[in-house]
């Protein structure tokens, strides 16, 4: 088993994004509709499909960048019709086929000096063969291979004849590919689900016939990657595979693995000397970048890219032109509807300065191994291997390529000024760029290399926790109130929001201030205090992670590890009848500290699971609660581990109590039933600090506030003018987001005596589908859409400011199904996952630039249907876990534990677990909050009784008071907690009440701002740098004695003498 130990050289490699000057941008290329790979490149050129009617091809030098509009690039009129398929010969980087419906395949001429010219023409197979895809040959020199229907031909160039004619192919032919030596022709056909190889030269029959993938997909593609024939198709749910199979035993594939939920196939990439594959999704923004392996896994993965842009096609340049120098072992070509961006792949190496000959062995020449006749008469022949090392190197770079002329009236040249002579550049004859080699006068003035600092959880670090957007940030985000540290000009808040009278929904009782009618204006208030500011201890300044500005950021949960299954220790298996056909507004999957909630196929039937018990489900019926009607959403009480409400598409809310001792649930009936009225109940929030207090959005726009426990109507608001798609409380509980299929965002403050109510019109482009929630101590509005291109991404907004600034828009991926996300209050961390999606990204969001710190993706062999996450006190800290999670796929239902990797996991990481937000306890009650308690959040240590601190606790006594004993205490913790602690809590609590009383909240949406009940009043003071030598020099003995204390001097009597 030592080769598992064996480290490979490729295992690093990292695409890099070019730069916007780097690439090829304002290129005419649209929205293409094609089947083929849509770019090629040879060692000079680059191919592409451009639009326009007819079957057009753009062509430009393999060095070319910048701007290139129609004007400025080479135009192919290859045929009538679209082009069905084209691509470069193997050893003619000038020369490039092509193929169409309607017209015979045509190679064309390509020069840097003039345009496109016909070179000749192939009728195959006597000219009445309808082409649909070619592939040229690996080894031999003009031979090319022509898919049609039902049948394969093998061509001569040199001669234009039909050499070999291939049948045995079902439906039309979707991809093909040479071997690696040259021998075998792999045929892909009947929609992907067929895959033939043939010998040519032997038989016109297969060889070998291979099942394909189970969907019926418009794409598929088949690749030889060495002894390895690799498929690319579609599962018959939609989703995308990949299939290698064992060319020396063949049969059933030896990999299988799935990707993302899409209709865009994987177009897929093999280079033999790196033995790298790069898989593509076409319609998509991701690259997956594996290594293929002689033992499993088969495919290894090395690295997921998130492009900028949709992919409409890739391909990899030749190796002949990459810059071994700056260790590049390949350049991957994406093509979007208006660029190209050529990513260079590069293994990080301490130096470039000598060529690393590991890195790049022998490849294969531009010369062919044999002509097509030799080939055809049984000729095996390879092409000859060239060294990539500068010095050896066969092949000399491109020339420089002409700029156009810009179109433009000439002005008069500036007067040169005289400057000094540059020492004379070394000659280099290699094919890299010359400024791979410095001159004498820029090596004087290298730059260093920029310096990585982690997330730094320090409370000394940053005092003042508000926020100042720099001059950047506003300089391109428009108009809006940014919170400030200073006494800004006079702002003048929104009006209130009025609320239209809806007679459609009958209610038990009602209390609290009538809703139903339109609230008197308001004349403008004006404040001279910044917006959001308040007496009381605002919510930052808990210990926390913050950001470092200096130099690069990074989070130090970027290598956080996912166990699932069997390594977390708990599985539910043998799961069947999965409910797969939920409304987009539900997660699907809950659960609490006690019961996991699935909902199973049938009217209203839910699987409710003891997590702590988990292991295979016995066979037969499987045993749930019915609610008699479909359920839309289902949400377990924060407070009480027993209470699951249930949302139905008639208007009704069901309250189930459940324990571990009932019997069979299908006989169980709802512990209380509320009738809110005839409208479907979209989505369910409770109340972060309000015990029994219940947010619901229906389908008629409306969000209403019941008290469950008396069946009591609070408050009703209707703010969008369709259905809402997703709501969320704040962590404060004083505000609620909403986002809409009016594509508006609505930040609500139902409590306030104004109603008031923010706006931000045009945040989805999709409202197919959107998840709204808080982040960053509330003072973000996270919107997590879709665009009109299937482009999942995620939206943030200034909760602080007037009009919700827009400040950051980050594209995720590309897939059918929308994302669904989680935010982990403590760790600021992002959780984002899908329906079918086999990865969870994770993000560390920021209240500065770049916002979004990337973490490592869990990935999972099979889709989910849904994930529902535990409260923190299901995590163990003393393993470094800090979120706990439950992943429902078609069979099985398997905890997922996120940790950090950490190798001393006998202290405490206070570094990465400060004081939790308490959310299995309430803090008040639904009547008195909307009486206008402002009740604050509970935070609490989650350091368990005789453990050690990772940082003294002396150093972080001042800014914690609440130690939690351990993490299994859940309701009676608060009784435990230090006297010291409750006396600071006790005298903060009555002090900021009693400010309560003589002001009213006067502000726009503000952040929130805590009034920490479990921390002291000490904690509004950080510890400085002085308090911590402080509090270091009581724990190590100082000796203060001086060395000649310890002499002894002359005796008295001598000095007589």
């Amino acid at each position: 088993m030592a080769w598992r130990f064996a480290a490979s050289k490729f295992k690093n490699t990292t695409p890099k994004v070019p730069k916007k000057e780097e690439t090829i941008f304002d290129v005419p290329v649209g929205n293409l509709s094609c089947t083929n790979d849509g770019i090629h490149a040879s060692a000079d050129f680059l191919a592409f499909h451009i639009e326009g009617e007819g079957g057009k091809l753009g062509v430009l030098p393999i060095t070319a960048k910048g701007r290139r509009t129609r004007n400025d690039i080479g135009i192919i009129a290859a045929h009538g019709e679209q082009v069905a398929d084209f691509g470069f010969l193997t050893f003619a980087d000038e020369l490039l086929a092509t193929c169409s419906r309607d017209e015979p395949v045509k190679i064309w001429k390509l020069s840097r000096d003039h345009s496109p010219k016909l070179a000749t023409e192939i009728d195959v197979g006597g000219g009445n063969v309808i082409a649909e895809c070619l592939r040229a040959h690996s080894t031999a020199d003009n031979i090319l291979a022509v898919g049609s229907h039902g049948s394969t031909y093998i061509t001569d160039i040199s001669t234009g004849k039909t050499a070999v004619e291939l049948s045995g192919v079902t439906d039309k032919v979707q991809s093909m590919d040479w071997s690696e030596d040259g021998k075998l022709l792999a045929v892909s056909g009947d929609k992907g689900r067929q895959i033939v190889v043939y010998d040519p030269r032997a038989s016109m029959e297969p060889i070998q016939t291979l099942e394909g993938h189970g969907g019926m997909g418009r794409e598929a593609r088949v690749l030889f990657a060495g002894n390895r024939l690799i498929s690319t198709g579609f599962t018959t749910k939609r989703i995308q595979e990949v299939r290698a199979y064992d060319t020396g035993k063949w049969g059933a594939p030896v990999h299988t693995q799935e990707f993302v939920s899409t209709t865009g196939v994987l177009i897929p990439h093999y280079d033999a000397d790196t033995r790298l594959v790069f898989l593509s999704g076409k319609g998509t923004n991701k690259l997956f970048m594996l290594e293929m392996q002689d033992r499993q896994p088969y495919l290894s993965h090395v690295f997921e890219l998130t492009l900028p842009e949709q992919t409409l096609g890739a391909t990899i340049g030749a190796k002949r032109r990459v810059h071994v120098m700056d260790g590049e072992v390949d350049t991957y070509y994406q093509l979007t509807k208006s660029s190209i961006v050529p990513t260079p792949c590069i293994v990080p190496r301490r130096s470039y300065r000598d060529f690393h000959s590991d890195l790049f062995p022998e490849t294969r020449g531009a010369e062919p191994g044999c002509t097509a006749g030799e080939w055809l008469n049984g000729t095996n022949a390879v092409p000859q291997k060239v060294s990539m090392a500068p010095s050896q190197s066969s092949s000399s770079p491109p020339p420089p390529e002409p700029v156009p002329t810009p179109k433009v009236a000439q002005t008069p040249a500036p007067v040169p000024v005289p400057t000094p002579a540059a020492a004379p550049r070394p000659m280099s004859n290699n094919n890299s760029s010359s400024n791979n080699v410095p001159s004498v006068q820029e090596q004087h003035s290298v730059p260093k290399k920029e310096e990585v600092r982690e997330l730094d959880y320090r409370p000394y670090e940053k005092e003042n926790g508000v926020h100042t957007p720099n001059a950047e940030t506003n300089s391109t985000q428009g108009n809006s109130s940014p919170i400030s540290t200073i006494s800004p000009e006079p702002v003048t808040i929104v009006k209130p929001a009025s609320t239209p009278a809806t007679d459609s929904v009958s209610t038990p009782s009602v209390v609290g201030p009538a809703f139903g009618k339109k609230v008197p204006e308001q004349p403008p208030v004006n404040f001279r205090k910044p917006i959001g500011a308040s007496n009381r201890v605002p919510l930052s300044q808990r210990v926390r992670p913050k950001s470092c500005v200096v130099g690069q950021i990074t989070s130090k949960f970027r290598h956080v590890d996912g166990q699932q299954g069997t390594k977390s220790g708990a599985v539910f298996s043998n799961l069947r009848n999965v409910n797969t056909r939920l409304p987009p507004e539900s997660n699907g999957v809950c659960c609490s500290n006690k019961f996991a909630a699935v909902p199973l196929a049938g009217l209203g039937v839910i699987g409710i699971y003891d997590v702590n018990e988990p292991g295979k489900l016995p066979d037969g019926v499987m045993d749930g609660i019915f609610n008699k009607t479909l359920v839309t959403d289902l949400h377990w009480n924060p407070f009480d581990d027993e209470q699951l409400a249930v949302g139905t598409d008639c208007g009704q809310i069901n309250l189930w109590r459940l324990t571990t001792n009932d019997g069979p649930r299908n006989e169980m009936e709802p512990e209380k039933i509320i009738k809110i009225g005839g409208e479907k109940i979209t989505s369910l929030r409770w109340h972060p600090l309000a015990s029994d207090l219940l947010a619901v959005a229906l389908s008629n726009s409306t969000i209403e506030l019941w008290d469950v426990a008396n069946a009591k109507l609070y408050s009703r608001f209707v703010n969008h003018t369709g259905g809402i798609l997703g709501i969320a409380w704040s962590a404060d509980g004083r505000r609620i987001a909403s986002v809409g299929k009016d594509a508006t965002l609505f930040v609500h403050e139902p409590a306030s005596r104004e109603q008031r109510v923010y706006e931000r019109k045009t945040v989805v482009e999709s409202t197919r589908a959107a998840r709204v929630l808080f982040a960053c101590d509330d003072r973000i509005v996270i919107v997590v859409g879709m665009t009109k291109s299937s482009q999942r991404q995620v939206q943030m907004y200034d909760a602080q400011t007037v009009d919700l600034r827009h400040i950051y828009t980050q594209v995720i991926d590309s897939a059918t199904q929308p994302l669904v996300p989680h935010y982990d209050y403590d760790s600021n961390v992002l959780f984002l996952s899908g329906k079918g999606d086999r990865f969870v990204n994770m993000f560390e969001v920021i209240y500065d630039s770049p916002y979004l710190l990337p973490l490592a993706p869990f990935m999972s062999p099979v889709g989910s249907q849904g994930i529902a996450f535990h409260q923190k006190l299901k995590c163990n800290v003393m393993a470094v876990e800090f979120q706990v999670c439950w992943r429902l796929s078609d069979k099985n239902l398997e905890k997922i534990t996120f940790r950090v990797p950490r190798i001393k996991k006998d202290v405490f990481q206070d570094d990465l677990f400060p004081d939790s937000l308490v959310t299995w306890e309430p803090v008040t009650t639904g009547t008195k909050w909307m009486l206008g308690e402002q009740a604050a959040p509970v935070f609490r240590s989650l350091k368990p009784d005789g453990v050690f601190s990772s940082i003294p606790r002396a150093i972080t006594a001042s800014v914690r008071h609440s130690e939690m004993p351990s993490s299994s205490s859940t309701t009676n913790s608060a009784a435990q907690t230090p006297s010291t602690s409750v006396t600071h809590s006790t005298t903060e609590k009555h002090h900021h009440h009693q400010h309560h009383q003589h002001q009213e909240p006067t502000s726009v949406p503000t952040p929130s701002s805590r009034n920490m009940q479990s921390c002291g009043v000490e904690s509004t003071q950080q510890p400085d740098r002085k308090q911590v030598a402080a509090a270091w020099s009581t724990k190590i003995d100082v000796d203060t004695r001086l060395e000649q204390d310890q002499m002894e001097g002359v005796d008295e009597a001598e000095w007589d003498k």
